[in-house]
């Protein structure tokens, strides 16, 4: 079993693997793809304003992974659309460009893009997958992490509070089936899928339920590869093509042709 990995298991998934595995922590995981090869990070900075400055919160690196993939592999770049902390790493020796991961043009192809907790705060999470494929070389893969709505610290929550743990600026939840499913009709093909395991936040009581029933795990990851058909702008498995008339990803039409 890969380093970091503990627990393999079946799951009924239409729009992925049918099999998924458990990890202590997503940068072991990543960590088996990014070592070698052209590398795109997105969403370095990690800022979070209503919480501290941008420049307080990069008062030591930019985000923990980021700096993982970064010793791994310095043919890394980094890309965030927060021009004050990407300027902020710039001067620091850093390898990153400003752009927004749903319009970048970088004139480019990657052998690997991670996208790590970002998804939840897009605007049109399909266009930045769209994105991320035509920026993807037609082996390369997609490393993308997310956190998980069914967490089981939220149903505590909910019992107690009657409300739930969120990120102010998350603008989506997202579960296996779905973002499988999301993956799928923006021209991927889903390898994996990994589950990140609960913290014992309050005790081993509060994540018991994460250990008899993965879908109460806090994070999950999935890996997923530029399909093969229609030469990589297909769609998924029983998914209907776009009606793009010969025009560019971007331009394309964001829901199904109906």
């Amino acid at each position: 079993m890969p380093t970091g990995l503990f627990q393999r298991g079946k799951m009924r998934s239409p729009n992925g693997p049918d099999e998924f595995e458990v990890a202590a922590n997503r940068e072991d995981v990543i960590a088996q793809y990014v070592s070698a090869g052209s590398v795109l990070d997105l969403g370095v900075v990690d800022s979070r304003r209503t919480h501290a400055p941008t420049g307080q919160r990069l008062a030591g690196f930019a985000t923990s992974l980021h700096q993982r993939i970064r010793l791994l592999n310095p043919n890394v770049l980094g890309v965030d659309v927060d021009a004050e902390g990407i300027g902020i790493l710039q001067r620091r020796g850093y390898n990153v460009l400003c752009a927004d991961v749903e319009t970048m043009a970088l004139d480019r192809r990657f052998d690997t893009i991670v996208a790590g907790e970002i998804i939840e705060h897009l605007g049109n999470p399909r266009r930045a997958l769209v994105s991320m494929r035509d920026h993807l070389k037609p082996s390369g893969r997609l490393i993308l992490t997310t956190c998980n709505p069914f967490y089981i610290n939220n149903f505590w929550k909910i019992l107690k509070y009657n409300d739930i743990q969120v990120h102010e600026e998350h603008t989506a939840w997202f579960d296996p089936h779905t973002l499988g499913r999301l993956l799928n009709l923006s021209g991927f093909e889903v390898l994996r899928l990994c589950w990140i395991k609960a913290k014992r936040l309050h005790g081993r009581w509060r994540v018991l339920p994460a250990r008899l029933r993965t879908y109460f795990h806090s994070n999950f990851l999935m890996v997923a590869r530029p399909s093969q058909e229609s030469g990589g702008r297909g769609q998924g498995s029983g998914a209907r093509a776009w009606a793009c008339n010969g025009e560019k990803a971007d331009s394309c039409p964001l829901t199904p042709d109906s």
